[in-house]
């Protein structure tokens, strides 16, 4: 698993409805566990908050709440399944209202949803207001996913930024990839000395030759007892 290194603050909006169950919101823990081992936990730099939503929202734990990789992995272990309706449409308005105190000034803010995208209320609306105030929004998928909607509320492009969270491992290398892409963080420990080398692109033709004949069925012989007619075809390779 690739790292992450940055000043940023990350809220985890964990879809806890009826419609997830238990069982897939507690491989959404999983999935937010894994992302906490790529990250640089630290006070001054990576800081995770928790957020869990169904009918209602409501904060686990806030941004500056636990200062160590140990201690934020043991909470998100800790949360309960609540259950309850779909309301992700509120439940990221109730993000821009609450979900960054105890965070920094000026430090990205990274709002990862875990969610099978179907809210019983507007969620695009929500999710715009989100990215139109500079929040970088992930979508990350559970359950059964209704892909079409993540990538609506995703940040664009949103193939950078839209998961499956049940491929734990390549998902979170792959939001750690956008979040270095975007310059958001670094991946790059700060002793090492970075040399820029330019992609060497080849491109390779498959030639189709012929290799001789063999020996292959053709049809059945005419009749109520004819027998299997064979030929010759010829082969490639």
């Amino acid at each position: 698993v690739i790292q992450c290194s940055a000043a940023i603050d990350i809220v985890l909006l964990l879809d806890g409805s009826y419609s997830i169950g238990k069982g897939s919101f507690e491989r959404s823990k999983h999935f937010s566990m894994k992302m906490v081992d790529s990250l640089d936990i630290n006070p001054d730099r990576v800081q995770i908050g928790v957020i869990q939503y169904s009918s209602k929202a409501i904060l686990e734990f806030a941004l500056n709440i636990y200062p160590t990789r140990e201690e934020m992995k043991k909470a998100i272990k800790n949360i309960y399944f609540r259950g309850g309706s779909t309301d992700t449409g509120r439940a990221i308005k109730y993000v821009l209202r609450k979900g960054y105190r105890g965070g920094r000034k000026e430090t990205p803010k990274i709002l990862i949803l875990l969610t099978d995208g179907k809210s019983q209320d507007n969620i695009m609306a929500s999710a715009a207001l989100a990215k139109k105030s500079g929040i970088k929004l992930f979508a990350v998928g559970i359950k059964h996913p209704k892909w079409e909607v993540l990538h609506r509320v995703a940040s664009n492009p949103s193939e950078l930024y839209v998961f499956f969270a049940e491929q734990y491992d390549d998902a979170v290398n792959g939001l750690v990839t956008t979040l270095t892409q975007t310059s958001v963080c670094n991946d790059i420990h700060p002793t090492c000395k970075v040399v820029s080398h330019y992609c060497l692109r080849t491109t390779i033709e498959a030639h189709r030759e012929y290799q001789g004949n063999h020996v292959c069925w053709k049809s059945k012989g005419k009749g109520l007892h004819g027998g299997p007619m064979a030929s010759m075809c010829p082969y490639y390779g």
